[in-house]
């Protein structure tokens, strides 16, 4: 694609290592992530044959059966949360977004796919889901405006105040503690000003979850191989301290709902036929990737302790 951005990959002055967090399981590592996502790389394929590793939205209109198309609408929520400016007419301008966490860049491929005037650059750390993301931009057409970048998305290495819009999408979890500071610090970094941010993830409401919800969520989160979820509070106290104004938090739990409850159909279906392929062995962390499906319905049922959302703020103009 034209260059947008031209990466530099040392590490920013100032940007921290992963720190230890109170509500981390000891045994879970950027390495553990990394293993886990290129080991089940593929199993993603049976949730969304285009590869949109995250829940859906239901709106009215939409089939609740039919999973892809609430899949892409949730792509579609995420483009109109960031409020990108309507090019004036007749100009040409090429608006560059990023995608912190991306999978193989299915809601970038979404966005840049409804909008000409769009790039975008997604950011893994999973070489896996690059190859797989090049192969489906190739098919739908938008190779020349989306770049894959293989870097950490808490010190990606890109130049600082270029990005017109960045979102994460069940991504934001995976950084290092309950406020996910490190993650957020970056991409305060990476905006314009004025530039809006729109994160989609679960949420623990509260640091001290009860016995059997704290259970279930280290249950989880070890399954998938999520350090902690963020605490919603911690978060938006984290986009504050680093330049975020106008945050909001939008609780998605019903509109999510739809697509979550095709979960246990799925994955009972998927786990026979692997199981049948396999002759009965699963590699580890394929196991842990059912049973974490299994585990995201159940802890959406502890409503004090848990809650799916969208956080949208904006940066700070200088």
């Amino acid at each position: 694609m034209p260059t947008v951005f031209q990466p530099d990959f040392r590490v920013p002055q100032g940007m921290p290592t992963n720190a230890p967090s109170g509500h981390a399981s000891a045994s879970i590592t950027a390495e553990d992530t990394q293993h886990y996502f290129t080991e089940v790389a593929v199993d993603y394929s049976a949730w969304s044959p285009s590869y949109n590793m995250h829940f859906g939205f239901w709106r009215a209109g939409l089939n609740p059966l039919r999973r892809e198309g609430m899949l892409v609408e949730m792509n579609r929520v995420i483009g109109r949360a960031l409020q990108l400016p309507q090019p004036p007419q007749g100009s040409t301008p090429r608006r560059c977004v990023l995608d912190l966490g991306c999978g193989a860049g299915a809601t970038a491929r979404t966005l840049v796919g409804d909008d000409p005037s769009l790039y975008a650059i997604t950011v893994t750390n999973v070489a896996v889901q690059n190859r797989i993301a090049a192969r489906l931009d190739a098919a739908a057409g938008v190779a020349d405006r989306m770049a894959h970048l293989e870097a950490d998305y808490t010190r990606t290495g890109l130049p600082a105040a270029q990005a017109d819009g960045a979102w994460a999408v069940e991504s934001a979890c995976y950084a290092d503690g309950t406020a996910k500071a490190g993650f957020v610090r970056e991409a305060a970094r990476l905006l314009k000003p004025g530039a809006r941010l729109a994160v989609v993830d679960g949420f623990l409401l509260r640091r001290e979850p009860g016995r059997l919800a704290g259970w279930l969520h280290r249950l989880w989160a070890d399954s998938w191989a999520v350090p902690t979820l963020a605490v919603r509070d911690d978060f938006v106290a984290a986009l504050r301290a680093h330049g975020f104004e106008d945050i909001e938090v939008k609780s998605l739990r019903w509109r999510v709902a739809p697509s979550a409850l095709h979960i246990p159909v799925l994955a009972t279906r998927f786990t026979l036929a692997e199981l049948w392929k396999a002759r009965g062995k699963l590699s580890p962390w394929r196991r842990k990737h059912i049973v974490a499906s299994y585990c995201a319905l159940a802890l959406g049922m502890f409503w004090r302790d848990f809650d799916y959302c969208m956080v949208t703020a904006r940066r700070c103009a200088d």
